[in-house]
């Protein structure tokens, strides 16, 4: 199915979702921001979609012209088409715990294993390993065209998450995976390096940075003011109260 344009720069090119740009059950959003000559991808799905995502992108932009995928993290739905999107000659960036966990294959870090037998995925579920994730450190920028994308260290969700910045002109976009969602929620799960008070201090912090849109990996996107939601998840953690889980529902 065609990806959808968001705003000016960004697109829908995977989802979940039934409808325009789906591409497997499984995937997280994935975005391509793109500025009718450069662009970059943010998060690889699942990799069952792979195929669908990639020609959703070719159709707004040659797959030569764009900087490469970043990932947010390595949970499945967010990096198991890395391996593929590699294959496709796109260069591929994430934390070096996820650059690590996927060149190992590492179910037990990743927390796949528990995914899996908690029902998450289906008992066949796997993701290539790939070594050929190259490690972003916390504040790198990356040029992309008329967006300038610095990658920010943000543990609670998970070890190794890395959100992304982008300033386009007078407005700052966030893509966020699985820290923050629209409506001030936070993704707290029962798994190993699911961490309170380090979500806390991140999302704190990102209240911090004044960003106008909001590209989660997971339901809508929030295309005004989104700083105002992001401040309603702080002021939950400030209080020492999580803020709502978009897992219950």
């Amino acid at each position: 199915m065609p990806g959808i344009q968001l705003s000016p720069f960004v697109w829908v090119v995977g989802t979940a979702e039934r409808g325009l740009a789906f591409t497997d059950e499984y995937d997280c959003v994935q975005y391509l921001w793109w500025d009718g000559t450069h662009g970059v991808l943010v998060d690889a799905g699942s990799g069952r979609g792979t195929g669908a995502w990639l020609d959703n992108v070719r159709e707004i932009a040659p797959l030569d012209s764009l900087t490469g995928v970043l990932l947010t993290h390595y949970h499945a739905d967010h990096c198991g088409g890395a391996a593929a999107a590699a294959d496709a000659g796109l260069r591929v960036f994430g934390d070096p715990l996820t650059a690590q966990a996927l060149s190992s294959g590492d179910e037990e870090i990743t927390s796949l294993a528990r995914a899996r037998a908690a029902g998450v995925y289906p008992a066949s579920f796997t993701i290539r390993a790939t070594d050929r994730v190259q490690p972003l450190a916390d504040g790198t920028t990356v040029c992309v065209g008329q967006g300038q994308f610095t990658a920010i260290s943000t543990p609670g969700h998970c070890d190794g998450h890395l959100v992304y910045s982008v300033q386009t002109g007078a407005r700052r976009a966030l893509f966020s995976g699985d820290v923050i969602f629209a409506g001030g929620r936070v993704s707290i799960q029962a798994i190993e390096d699911c961490r309170l008070v380090e979500y806390a201090d991140t999302v704190i912090g990102l209240a911090e940075l004044g960003i106008d849109e909001l590209y989660p990996g997971h339901s809508d996107a929030v295309l005004l003011d989104a700083d105002r939601q992001i401040d309603r998840a702080a002021h939950w953690f400030k209080r020492l109260i999580p803020p709502p889980n978009m897992l219950s529902g």
